[in-house]
């Protein structure tokens, strides 16, 4: 029996330890955890009850239909108009006020096309990618490239 004690002892601790753990994790994770998949459930409704804040690219076309047509033929056509002039909601509830679309300054344009067009060997070849610091460092995009009309 002497020399069990210490296997005996080493057992009760790691059986406390276990124990220990399966307290604190039934008080630390949420009830909701694994309802829905391997998640918080209930953060889907904590989500649903935040304001809104985008309108959708629906509601820019009916005001900007000329921009949305240009668009809608060009290699951007897949990307929501608030993609890169921001959060619009306020701005189609209330056209007139200052909540305007926000537009790259020339000074920020380069480094704001080059968040998707810059060349990187993670992006398909097929994609459109230039080395800023070689492809008219010291222009615009937008003085050879129309954002609507890209090519």
């Amino acid at each position: 029996m002497k020399d069990i004690q210490h296997l005996l002892r080493v057992a009760v601790i790691f059986a406390a330890a276990f124990a220990g753990f399966l307290v604190v994790r039934t008080l630390l994770v949420p009830k909701s955890f694994g309802k829905a998949g391997h998640y918080r459930a209930d953060a889907v409704d904590e989500f649903a009850q935040l304001p809104r804040r985008y309108a959708g690219e629906h509601a820019c076309g009916k005001c900007h239909a000329q921009q949305a047509s240009d668009k809608a033929k060009s290699s951007h056509r897949s990307i929501s108009c608030e993609s890169c002039h921001g959060a619009l909601l306020a701005h189609v509830e209330n056209p007139k006020s200052d909540t305007r679309p926000r537009r790259p300054k020339e000074a920020e344009m380069r480094a704001f096309c080059g968040h998707c067009h810059a060349r990187s060997l993670s992006k398909p070849g097929r994609f459109p990618q230039i080395k800023l610091s070689e492809h008219n460092p010291d222009a615009p995009c937008n003085m050879c490239h129309q954002p609507h009309q890209p090519k």
